[in-house]
């Protein structure tokens, strides 16, 4: 069968034998919204368990609007003029509202980055932020969270007296599901915080945080949301092509809570059994570098049997880990060899060890995974603990002589953003 797959922007025909396929794995399809603006307008006027920003707003205050960045596909341009609409509604003057970039650890998003996910019209009228996670200028300290995380947070949030949050719902190794608390954990927050959250998760194995929309890392970012004071979101649950399919406006908690089971409907798709062998893409901007790209990694290891063969597609123009050089420097690797290393201060960066963490569980002591990327150049993908091929054909075939001719194989696309469920037989 020949299977169209995403690698990065573009899209590749793959061929994968008849006899060997089980199943093809893709996000369900929704109802079109016909009037995106009108859903954006009705979230807006009937938050969940919030008040409107109309009415929580007041001409003095000051806002902060946190927005993902270019490794999130919302369509935030679209989003934002509503949300200011609000604003200017209240009295609020563009004056006294800051729009950041709520970017985590990631790189800084660049002028024209930030001019397709903002649009042309409010970067000419309102200031828009990077936020800089690397400066202590830029951060103040907020105490610890009852569990003992300390919290850093982006000052020009803390100055502010209403914070929304803008951004998407999907399934997610680290919280469970994006969106909610996300935004300012790790959106706006200091390295210290974000590492503390992440090697938290990297205790977890992925079947026991990805896709749950409650479980101990979601609680402790929605401790440090509270420290923030994080008052309301604004979040959407894209289909398969980037489209909105609904909105989730209010409380940050619970406008979460009904996006996440709404997010599930769509990329929570059941398969009869686990696969000897998994093909997954790797559609833009997860494609972007490993640190993204692993998120197929993480869908495939809900469906990968012991001892399998995941075959990635994905481009990695950035390579690795631009902003946490540990990674390609120490490699994946399993927990106890990552948690000597930081016990032994070898690794300072625990957002790079519970990344090493995750990926090391999936390609190191559960299966083996075989790269295709332009990338990643073979010596840096085998030294970090991929197996690698110049092409998909080749990775097949690879999968195949280590699985066997009778190997089930298991296609997942639009993979970063799945959720694999083992269909319960009754």
């Amino acid at each position: 069968m020949k299977i169209k797959l995403f690698y990065g922007k573009n899209q590749v025909e793959v061929d994968v034998p008849d006899k060997n396929l089980m199943v093809i794995l893709e996000p369900k399809d929704t109802e079109p919204l016909y009037d995106v603006e009108s859903e954006i307008k009705r979230s807006l006027s009937s938050p969940i368990a919030s008040g409107k920003i109309r009415n929580i707003a007041k001409p003095h205050m000051k806002i902060a609007v946190l927005c993902d960045d270019y490794t999130r596909k919302t369509p935030a341009r679209l989003i934002i003029p509503h949300v200011l609409s609000e604003l200017k509604n209240a009295g609020v003057k563009p004056e006294n509202t800051k729009i950041i970039i709520a970017l985590g650890t990631h790189r800084p998003s660049t002028k024209q980055e930030i001019v397709e996910k903002v649009g042309k019209d409010v970067i000419e009228e309102y200031e828009v932020l990077n936020h800089d996670w690397k400066s202590e200028e830029e951060l103040v300290d907020l105490g610890k969270t009852s569990s003992g995380t300390p919290i850093q947070i982006n000052k020009h949030v803390l100055n502010s007296d209403f914070i929304i949050g803008i951004g998407m719902i999907v399934p997610h190794r680290v919280s469970g599901f994006s969106g909610g608390s996300k935004i300012i954990q790790p959106g706006v927050c200091g390295a210290v915080t974000t590492n503390y959250t992440h090697w938290l998760s990297a205790q977890f194995p992925g079947e026991e945080i990805l896709g749950k929309i409650n479980n101990p890392v979601r609680k402790e970012m929605n401790r440090i949301a509270e420290k923030a004071k994080l008052k309301f979101i604004v979040n959407v649950v894209l289909d398969r092509f980037g489209n909105i399919c609904s909105v989730f406006a209010g409380d940050f908690k619970k406008a979460y809570i009904h996006g996440a089971n709404f997010s599930k409907s769509i990329y929570g798709v059941e398969v009869p059994e686990r696969a000897d062998i998994v093909i997954c893409d790797c559609p833009y901007p997860a494609s972007i570098e490993m640190w993204q790209a692993a998120k197929s990694i993480y869908a495939a290891d809900l469906v990968v049997k012991t001892k399998g063969t995941i075959v990635l597609l994905a481009p990695c123009p950035e390579g690795v880990a631009v902003e946490h050089p540990e990674v390609e420097h120490f490699g994946y690797k399993p927990h106890y060899e990552v948690k000597d290393l930081v016990e032994k201060g070898k690794i300072k960066d625990l957002s790079a060890a519970a990344h090493m963490v995750h990926m090391g569980r999936v390609i190191r002591e559960k299966a083996g995974c075989i790269l295709v990327s332009e990338g990643i150049d073979e010596k840096t993908a085998r030294r970090i603990g991929f197996d690698y091929a110049l092409t998909f054909d080749e990775a097949l075939k690879k999968a195949l002589d280590k699985q066997g001719s009778k190997a089930k194989i298991v296609v997942m696309r639009h993979a970063p953003d799945l959720l694999p469920i083992i269909k319960k037989v009754s």
